[in-house]
């Protein structure tokens, strides 16, 4: 094996382990654009919850999270909406993550 084959097969080592390491992290982008509700002039996405946090340091409202035109002043309060719970459910699924998942290889 010659100099210029070690080095093309280093590089395609890191690009595979770069491209695996992607394979467990799963993001959640916004489905809809942020509300328009009048008592918060500034939105967040909270990807991890996947929902809309009010950033507007003004507002009542500040930190609060926005689900189903309804805001919730924790996390744990947002868990507990029954909607809230099956949206949840259906995005994770959607997002789930591990090699393999979500992906199809066919022969030519």
């Amino acid at each position: 094996m010659n100099l210029t084959q070690k080095a093309m097969l280093g590089v395609s080592a890191v690009a595979m382990a770069t491209a695996l390491a992607g394979c467990g992290q799963s993001t959640t982008y916004p489905r809809t654009a942020p509300p328009t509700d009048s008592q918060c002039r500034d939105w967040e996405w909270d990807s991890k919850n996947g929902v809309y946090r009010c950033d507007d340091s003004s507002s009542s409202y500040y930190r609060n999270y926005y689900y189903g035109n309804s805001y919730y002043s924790s996390r744990s309060s947002l868990q507990k909406s029954s909607s809230y719970s099956a949206y949840k459910s259906s995005i994770t699924s959607k997002t789930s993550s591990g090699f393999g998942k979500g992906s199809s290889i066919s022969g030519g």
